[in-house]
């Protein structure tokens, strides 16, 4: 199945303003990062309280947002349970001012006579994340990024060229900048979720460059009478429809759920897939290609001189 018949978009031609437009989200996710004093990291990484607790009705994640801010509590995670009466209410507080434990003040405000929901006290449960875990996890969440990027380079070197390898780790870091920058300027947390969600970008999208490359791999040998450029831009064209294919379904799938999903776990897998998946789009398009034709014309050039 073939969306677009025929196209011959010269896609190299445009690769610096590609870098550009690159280069503008990166640096303002990064400004976001510096000013904000890095990622607003969950609880799963900065340790405070989860409480699970079970409501006669449905609440939402504004009335309980309302109720912990009126006992001083300035920022609560809202996700639902295995039912939909049932939440999941976290903080990476871990003090009010007031000397009193942080969970007690959670059930207080959960159970408080003015509300308009009731809570079985003896049913909520209450767990404490201590912050020396969470930065366990922030190291682990590092390395498993990072060695996720090593072994693709690996990969990719390995079945194509290094040139080719590195276009498509760039290609990856560019896509993985660009989802963190979005998150700090949205101001959504970083958890165990995201990480996940990060991992996933960095499959699905060297998933479509190695594509791209195996085609230009083919036409190197078909395609003899054309020059480098012509080669990657044929490529890229000849791939095109599928690569819309495979990204376009995914999206319509992701959509659905961010917008089913307003808090919570869904909410931030599905946002950061959104925002990964489109960069990755993009990437393969404008970056990873162009990258690994500056360094095969390196390569060339290091060559004829010697």
């Amino acid at each position: 199945m073939q969306i677009l018949k025929v196209t011959n978009f010269d896609f190299i031609r445009v690769r610096y303003i590609a870098y550009t437009i690159s280069a503008v989200v990166i640096l303002a996710g990064l400004a976001s990062l510096i000013i904000k004093g890095g990622p607003r990291w969950g609880v799963d990484f900065k340790g405070g309280v989860v409480i699970q607790a079970k409501f006669d009705r449905i609440v939402s994640s504004d009335e309980i947002q309302k109720a912990m801010q009126k006992s001083g509590i300035a920022m609560v995670s809202v996700q639902r349970g295995a039912t939909s009466d049932e939440l999941i209410i976290s903080t990476a507080e871990s003090e009010t001012g007031t000397g009193r434990d942080i969970s007690e003040i959670m059930k207080a405000a959960l159970i408080d006579p003015s509300n308009t929901w009731k809570v079985d006290e003896a049913a909520i449960n209450v767990d404490k994340v201590n912050p020396s875990v969470g930065r366990d996890l922030v190291n682990g969440a590092i390395k498993s990024v990072l060695l996720g990027l090593v072994l693709i380079l690996v990969y990719m070197a390995f079945r194509f060229e290094l040139r080719f390898g590195i276009g498509g780790i760039v290609a990856l870091f560019h896509d993985v900048a660009v989802t963190l920058g979005f998150f700090s300027i949205l101001n959504e947390e970083m958890d165990l979720t995201a990480i996940a969600a990060f991992l996933t970008i960095i499959g699905f999208s060297i998933n479509d460059t190695i594509v791209i490359f195996d085609r230009v791999r083919e036409n190197m040998k078909l395609l003899k009478g054309k020059t480098f450029d012509e080669i990657l831009n044929i490529s890229i064209n000849q791939t095109l429809s599928r690569t819309i294919i495979t990204t376009g379904t995914a999206l319509l799938t992701i959509i659905a759920i961010l917008i089913i999903a307003k808090i919570g776990t869904l909410h931030t897998l599905s946002l950061a897939l959104l925002i990964g998946f489109i960069s990755g789009v993009y990437s393969t398009l404008f970056i990873a290609t162009p990258i690994a034709r500056s360094w095969h014309l390196s390569i060339l050039r290091r060559e004829a001189k010697s």
